[in-house]
């Protein structure tokens, strides 16, 4: 019998991140942290999400949206239902 558990989507998105930055250590450099932090690797393996603290500055590095990294915090934004926010295609 296997044990599968299945990922937190939050994890994902901050597996997405470092993959993005390229690795945990170039992840905790473009956060402001040392390459030698143990930040990021705390936040995948105990926390299995972003730190709150540096949720903005992992979505700045790294182009993952904030309400991916922390949906608990940063609500999915609403699509723009207003015609004038809609690209107008050529």
């Amino acid at each position: 019998m296997t044990h599968s558990k299945s990922i937190p989507p939050t994890l994902l998105a901050l597996q997405k991140a470092i993959n993005i930055a390229g690795g945990q250590a170039e992840l905790s450099v473009k956060i402001g942290l040392g390459r030698t932090s143990s930040n990021v690797g705390v936040m995948v393996s105990r926390d299995k999400k972003a730190s709150a603290k540096y949720v903005a500055k992992i979505s700045e590095a790294t182009g993952v949206p904030c309400h991916e990294l922390r949906p608990d915090i940063f609500p999915t934004p609403e699509p723009a239902n207003d015609p004038s926010n809609q690209q107008q295609l050529a």
